[in-house]
């Protein structure tokens, strides 16, 4: 009889197990953070490709600090691909906090020279961001948009006039 209720409380005892862990690693990531775009700078340049440091700042909404081991993202400007970015740098995000951490990446070189002839001064220049940060407990997603130059802010366009 003893031998019965224990096989069958050991099966309940690990459900249980299992569903406070979950929530905890659950609770343990909490919010994906915001990454916003706050530079990107031209570095050396090849006939074949350009590296760029893009410069990312990480916003933690979250009541705990978040320790960032990387990050892998892509970088699109109105609309098209700029760059694929890489990044293995720790970082500590304090909780609801933010922190910025720089990505040397490369592109290639005529998809520079594509984006800088489609782009005028009569138009706002947009990035689209997307990625995972990644983290000592997981991996976090996020996506985020904004706007890097409102229209007219390039000199001698039209509207800066």
């Amino acid at each position: 009889m003893i031998g019965r209720m224990n096989r069958r409380r050991a099966p309940a005892g690990l459900l249980i197990l299992l569903i406070f862990s979950g929530c905890a690693s659950w609770m343990m990531n909490g919010e994906p953070p915001e990454v916003l775009v706050t530079n990107v700078t031209p570095l050396e340049a090849s006939a074949f490709e350009q590296r760029l440091q893009v410069d990312l700042r990480i916003r933690n909404p979250n009541d705990f600090d978040l320790a960032v081991t990387g990050i892998d993202f892509r970088l699109d400007l109105n609309g098209n691909r700029l760059a694929r970015g890489l990044g293995n740098k720790a970082l500590v995000v304090p909780r609801l906090s933010d922190a910025v951490t720089s990505v040397e990446t490369s592109t290639s070189t005529l998809q520079v020279v594509r984006q800088l002839l489609s782009f005028s001064g009569d138009q706002s220049l947009t990035y689209h961001l997307t990625g995972v940060v990644h983290t000592k407990e997981g991996r976090l997603p996020f996506d985020n948009s904004g706007v890097l130059l409102d229209t007219g802010t390039v000199s001698g366009s039209p509207s800066a006039q």
